[in-house]
């Protein structure tokens, strides 16, 4: 006999991995003992730098602009979104980290191998690896300087963290699925309680981003709103 509530409809996959799911509980956000992440808050990801980009690959900038006219928007509203978090923590005496890619030397060599694979160099002084102007860091906020994708990986940021004795992370920035996907899973794998904001990231599409916060949220992080979160802290 099938079991009341999946009526007679043919038990799927889905079904059962949903029965059997075990969400990760709800944490503590408090100062001192949680830490406000904001991932490659860089000009780098605005349309701008992309459009010039297309332009130097032979792209017609008018076009190129009509089609990233979405992306423009969700960029905008993250920084916002981010600006106004990032408000509220530095009120409520959360600690702040900045993360940043950028290569220390324009030598291939000195930047993580994926990053010079894909022939994606970032000189550390160059305009497009500058923070958002909303964003930007004050005096005695932490700054990490990275290479490649994740913000644990070729920095110190986990040894940092043990010492001031963090234990979960509130995480925003750029992109989702890719160095905010990164972060979040290494951070969780290694024990911190991970918070991600859905809307103070974005992805490279829309789609990308929706997959990322659907195969995400309850497994090894939590998700929630800028809203939701502010209310919170």
């Amino acid at each position: 006999m099938r079991s009341e509530g999946y009526g007679m409809a043919k038990l799927t996959m889905e079904d059962v991995f949903k029965a059997l799911a075990k969400p990760l509980p709800d944490f503590d956000i408090k100062p001192g003992k949680t830490a406000l992440l904001l991932i490659d808050m860089q000009k780098l990801v605005s349309s701008k730098a992309l459009v010039q980009e297309a332009s130097d690959a032979g792209l017609p900038e008018g076009e190129t602009k009509e089609a990233l006219r979405e992306y423009d928007r969700r960029v905008k509203k993250v920084v916002k979104n981010a600006q106004r978090i990032l408000q509220a923590c530095r009120k409520k005496g959360y600690d702040i980290i900045h993360i940043k890619l950028g290569a220390q030397t324009s030598d291939p060599r000195h930047t993580a191998k994926i990053n010079r694979k894909a022939d994606f160099i970032v000189p550390m002084d160059a305009e497009k690896g500058k923070f958002f102007e909303e964003v930007t860091p004050t005096k005695g906020e932490l700054v990490f300087p990275k290479t490649n994708g994740g913000a644990f990986t070729g920095t110190n940021l986990d040894f940092v963290l043990r010492n001031m004795d963090i234990q979960s992370i509130i995480v925003t920035g750029f992109l989702t699925d890719q160095c905010v996907l990164a972060t979040t899973i290494h951070a969780g794998d290694i024990g911190y309680d991970v918070l991600l904001v859905e809307d103070a990231c974005t992805g490279t599409t829309r789609e990308n981003h929706n997959a990322v916060i659907r195969i995400a949220r309850d497994v090894f992080l939590k998700v929630k709103s800028t809203e939701e979160l502010l209310r919170i802290l």
